[in-house]
């Protein structure tokens, strides 16, 4: 299920499928950063969340800026926000692994980042995968996951992509624009290239 990096907006609203015990994987460029900002504010005003950044994704002046839209106690919803950052993948793994299982959500930003580094052998990025793999549905038979992942910087670690999604509970894709099929004239007229000029 390999994806392309294209430079389509991103028109995703998560939360209605974010249920109670699940694995969800938001596929998108950029990690789905925008809808995510909106998830995490939205949880936030509900209770407590966890997210585990690998990408260094997580935008918190956003989230404060979307806090502020719904709320004037900004914040005691913020303070619901507990954010962790992983910087290898050896660390993400690490990080999966001391996360307590606890009945709140958890939002998994940019698993694949620092996977898709070409340092780290493919077998070695597989093996850790997995590992994590087990730790995410570990996380997730207590509470909803999501899990958002940017398109690999190669086609070659594209099968990271297709491990995370076979484990999902559902898969959420951005919605790709129809773009309309055009042709240029041969011919361009004088004023219009007049007024180029």
């Amino acid at each position: 299920m390999f994806f392309q990096a294209d430079s389509y907006p991103v028109d995703m609203d998560i939360l209605p499928a974010f249920r109670s015990t699940s694995l969800t994987v938001a596929c998108a460029p950029h990690a789905a950063r925008e809808p995510v900002s909106q998830l995490a504010a939205a949880l936030a005003l509900r209770g407590p969340l966890t997210i585990l950044d690998g990408g260094n994704r997580f935008q918190p002046y956003r989230v404060a800026h979307l806090l502020r839209q719904k709320t004037v106690d900004v914040n005691a919803a913020a303070k619901r926000i507990f954010i962790q950052r992983a910087f290898t993948c050896y660390q993400m793994l690490a990080l999966l692994e001391n996360t307590p299982a606890l009945r709140q959500p958890y939002i998994i930003l940019d698993l694949l980042a620092t996977f898709y580094d070409d340092h780290v052998p493919a077998h070695e990025a597989r093996r850790l995968l997995e590992l994590c793999l087990m730790q995410v549905e570990r996380l997730s038979q207590s509470a909803p996951v999501l899990i958002t992942l940017a398109p690999p910087i190669t086609p070659e670690r594209g099968f990271l992509v297709d491990t995370v999604c076979a484990r999902a509970s559902q898969i959420l894709l951005p919605e790709i624009p129809a773009q309309a099929e055009t042709q240029l004239p041969l011919f361009t007229s004088s004023l219009s290239l007049s007024t180029c000029h």
